[in-house]
């Protein structure tokens, strides 16, 4: 079941004509599983649309490609905001059928595996049912690709906001989760770290969401929606046998600018550096993830910063800071860069991932 994966961006949103161009040489009966993983231009407010408009487009071009088999078949996760030098694009990952099959003792290559949860009613998001339901759906696609829990090496989720209109419907002890984007990361990173064995489940209550920052996951990219009102859950991980020349690695990163980290992660993955620190090309990289955060009060490294006292939402400092960095040690704008780390990583750390074809 080797992996294929290619990216496409737009001159507007809503264009699908790179992705149908991309889609063009997998014949569809052979595509087991489709992801795909976008960046959109937009104000990324809570009213802001133009992740539908792409998701639209993006299941226009997957039914002339596939039809609605095709569709079922796909995970889709678009997040909102390409602040800063981030180029609207997206990455497709298609896991295709063997011919002949790869026998099971070969290397350790790329496998994926989706899947979904059902609609979060509005009382439970944020809290615990919504946390199972993505530990549940997470351990799904683990098996659809055949991975253990040691061997997946990153997670993406696409989590539901409560919505402040919701409230009409329930107590007032919810009107603090409403239109939180911040808690429904959390619980979907939470979600994760149990399905992953990384925290205690059992030791888990409402008041850990979003509440104990010493309670994380190290391989959750966690999203949050206003798109949909269930999980999508994406597994990445390198499996035995799995065929394809893919592999997938993940890092933690200390803080915003930590060059260091990303660097090392690259290095493991077979880059080269000249001696002024200047990527080699070429260079072994086909997708790069970048997720982060600033500790409570905006501080970096000791010193004060305006991500927390400016009239920018704070994702939009990081996006633009994150995205100058990947820019510099990388030279490309094609980069997905999320920011908000609740509770997949350390307060102020944040994850780097990445593809790459695997060294012989």
């Amino acid at each position: 079941m080797a992996v294929a994966l290619f990216d496409y961006s737009w001159d507007r949103l809503g264009d699908s004509t790179e992705l149908e161009a991309g889609l063009a040489p997998f014949p569809a009966d052979r595509i087991r599983r489709l992801a795909v993983l976008g960046k959109t231009e937009g104000t990324a407010t809570l009213n802001d649309f133009s992740r539908e408009v792409a998701i639209l487009a993006a299941e226009r071009a997957i039914r002339r490609h596939g039809g609605e088999a095709l569709l079922a078949r796909t995970t889709m996760i678009f997040s909102t905001g390409c602040e800063g030098v981030i180029t609207p694009f997206s990455y497709v990952l298609a896991e295709l059928a063997d011919d002949p099959p790869v026998p099971a003792s070969g290397p350790a290559r790329l496998a994926i595996g989706g899947a979904a949860t059902a609609a979060i009613p509005p009382e439970h998001r944020g809290a615990l049912p919504h946390l199972d339901a993505v530990a549940e759906a997470t351990r799904r696609a683990m098996a659809e690709a055949g991975l253990t829990a040691e061997q997946v090496a990153i997670v993406f989720v696409k989590s539901p906001v409560l919505p402040r209109r919701a409230l009409a419907a329930l107590p007032r002890a919810y009107a603090a989760r409403a239109g939180s984007t911040g808690l429904a990361r959390s619980v979907a990173a939470l979600g994760v770290a149990a399905a992953l064995g990384e925290v205690d489940r059992t030791a888990m209550t409402d008041a850990s969401i979003g509440g104990d920052l010493s309670l994380y996951s190290r391989r959750c990219f966690a999203f949050s929606g206003t798109e949909l009102d269930h999980n999508e859950v994406i597994v990445l991980g390198n499996r035995p046998g799995a065929g394809g020349v893919l592999v997938a690695a993940c890092a933690g990163t200390r803080d915003l600018i930590d060059a260091r980290a990303v660097r090392g992660l690259a290095r493991s993955l077979g880059c080269g550096f000249d001696v002024d620190g200047e990527i080699v090309a070429p260079h072994p990289l086909r997708a790069m993830f970048l997720k982060v955060g600033v500790a409570p009060g905006g501080l970096l490294r000791g010193e004060r910063t305006t991500v927390f006292e400016s009239e920018l939402d704070p994702d939009k400092h990081m996006r633009s800071a994150a995205s100058g960095l990947i820019g510099a040690v990388f030279g490309t704008t094609r980069v997905f860069v999320t920011g908000g780390s609740e509770q997949q990583a350390p307060p102020g750390g944040g994850l780097f991932a990445a593809i790459a074809e695997a060294r012989q």
